[in-house]
């Protein structure tokens, strides 16, 4: 039986207003871009490679983020192949006797949820994660992201392979797993597929509340939900007022760390307030845009200049934003 480390790279949408998002967002979250695989042997040894760079066919605009991470645009992904033909070359290139092993459970979510939208049933066998063996090896609280995973084993980077690049990454997580202790125990830790719920609202249809300050005290203001696993996470600060009707805040997912919330709210022709709740993966600019108004904020109620969320409502006029622009 052979092992083959998977990783996977994927595009996500501009924003989760525009026409593409509101066709395929409920059934396609997350578009794959990369394939990348690394094949080990019985003993242990890495045997051979594969990367498989997937033109996209729904998100074909690359979000920035993703392009400046996994250095991966338009130009690189014009004529490669689609999803189907990247499957079935990925397929074939496995072989027979082999399990799929990934570093971490996203994968498998966003693999799955590729696989049902395309519609492709490929005989893939079942996925395992190394990372809970990983904690459990080295008696860890929480699971490590590849990168301090590296520098826990004292292995080096490679000046060559960045991260957040398919084949790079299954790379680095191969030469992780053949140096585990007991590296056949990854086969206790089979993962199963969870669905992703799209970026958009996670409040329930039909609540209304009777203030603004009411619904950012409401369970669903103060704990969001993860927009990949659909937990409740834990609000990181105060939110902060950021036009007359929106506010934004952070928040804490266990599995997917620092989370991005907006609050959109609308006042219904009865006088009560109806909320919008989106939650996105925060970048290094929105924790410190959001960090640094949360402290001239604290600083404005030391000195008796709080602000009344209801109050903005009352003079909402727009644009106005009296903490700043956008994050």
């Amino acid at each position: 039986m052979q092992y083959i480390i998977l990783d996977l790279e994927w595009n996500q949408p501009i924003n989760y207003q525009n026409r593409t998002y509101q066709l395929y967002g409920d059934r396609l979250t997350f578009e794959l871009i990369q394939i990348g695989a690394v094949r080990i042997t019985e003993n242990l040894e890495i045997a051979d490679s594969i990367s498989i760079p997937i033109q996209p066919t729904c998100y074909t605009v690359i979000h920035p983020r993703v392009r400046s991470m996994t250095h991966l645009g338009y130009e690189e992904l014009a004529g490669c192949p689609h999803f189907h033909e990247a499957m079935e070359q990925f397929v074939s290139w496995c072989g027979d006797d082999y399990v799929l092993l990934t570093w971490g459970c996203d994968d498998v979510s966003v693999l799955q949820q590729n696989l049902d939208f395309f519609d492709i049933h490929p005989p893939l066998p079942t996925l395992y994660d190394i990372q809970p063996l990983f904690v459990r090896e080295f008696h860890l609280d929480n699971r490590m992201g590849l990168k301090s995973a590296l520098e826990l084993m004292e292995l080096e980077e490679d000046e060559n392979r960045f991260f957040h690049d398919a084949l790079n990454d299954a790379w680095y997580t191969a030469n992780i797993f053949v140096r585990l202790p007991s590296p056949e125990a990854v086969l206790e830790f089979p993962q199963t597929p969870k669905p992703l719920i799209p970026q958009a609202s996670h409040a329930r249809k039909g609540d209304l509340f009777p203030s603004v300050a009411d619904a950012l005290e409401s369970t669903q203001a103060t704990s969001p939900l993860c927009p990949v696993c659909a937990r409740e996470t834990t609000l990181d600060g105060p939110y902060i007022p950021q036009t007359n009707d929106k506010f934004i805040g952070l928040s804490k997912c266990k599995k997917h760390g620092i989370l991005l919330i907006r609050i959109r709210f609308d006042r219904k022709a009865d006088g009560m307030f109806s909320m919008v709740v989106r939650g996105a993966r925060a970048s290094r600019s929105n924790i410190a845009y959001i960090h640094t108004k949360q402290f001239q904020l604290s600083e404005r109620q030391h000195a008796g200049r709080d602000i009344n969320p209801d109050k903005l409502m009352d003079d909402a006029r727009g644009g106005d934003s009296p903490m700043g622009d956008d994050a």
